[in-house]
């Protein structure tokens, strides 16, 4: 057998067995036979079992398996619509919120699923670069976030890149959701107060409340600028009017 056969063969093995760790996880026995065809990729749209290529490759792709069954376990796709935070700002982190709480309670219920998420995001965080860290503008907030929730919620272990790129907005998080961190790790199994808290808290946020005012402000300066420059189209026509009127005055006196 050539190696690129063993290879097929190997990560043809692979996918039967995320196959059969998403069905346990997600109590989803009876899986559509699609997935046996070879066509697990599409239940599992996140993978591309044709690049793995490497230890991480796999890491990744046994964490996020993981994550996707747990979500089909544990997260009620109503309740999370039905808690979405109106401020555009604070969504991307309610989402991020939902995540980490369907997997830490995976990380609970079996050791092997811990082990997975702790090697994938460890492996995410010593890949981190970052030439300049001096101000927000250097650190996008979902990527502080995360590694927010990672620490206090999955207790993942961040390198000092990370704790530096997290000391950007820490005190943000700190302020606004510290002190509810022990409420919210007691409702993780409660899936409608734990999302409803944690959007509450991401909308009170200042510095979202800040964002949208300034957005909001440049949408209302821009339609402003607008609304001026059509005062002045339609003032235009009378001006025309005028200026001719004065013309055709002038003619006449010259007759």
């Amino acid at each position: 057998m050539s190696n690129n056969q063993k290879d097929a063969s190997l990560k043809e093995k692979f996918k039967q067995a995320l196959n059969s760790t998403y069905k346990v996880i997600s109590d989803n026995i009876e899986i559509n036979e699609k997935i046996e065809n070879n066509k697990i990729s599409k239940k599992f749209n996140f993978l591309e079992f044709e690049n793995l290529n490497s230890k991480s490759d796999f890491i990744k792709a046994r964490a996020e398996t993981d994550s996707s069954a747990l979500k089909k376990k544990f997260s009620n796709e109503d309740i999370y619509k039905k808690n979405l935070p109106a401020n555009t700002s604070s969504k991307s982190l309610y989402s991020l919120a939902e995540k980490i709480r369907y997997e830490s309670l995976g990380s609970k219920m079996l050791k092997g699923i811990n082990k997975n998420f702790e090697e994938n995001y460890n492996q995410i965080i010593d890949l981190k670069r970052k030439d300049q860290l001096k101000t927000k503008e250097d650190v996008p907030v979902i990527e502080a976030f995360e590694l927010y929730m990672l620490k206090n919620f999955l207790n993942i272990k961040l390198n000092n890149l990370s704790e530096k790129i997290l000391s950007i907005w820490e005190n943000d998080f700190k302020n606004s959701l510290d002190k509810h961190i022990i409420f919210l790790k007691k409702n993780l199994e409660n899936q409608e107060i734990y999302n409803s808290k944690f959007s509450k808290l991401l909308q009170d946020m200042e510095v979202f409340d800040s964002n949208d005012d300034e957005n909001q402000n440049d949408n209302q300066e821009e339609n402003k600028q607008d609304n001026n420059q059509n005062n002045d189209n339609d003032n235009n026509p009378n001006g025309d009017q005028e200026k001719n009127k004065q013309e055709e005055d002038q003619i006449g006196m010259d007759g």
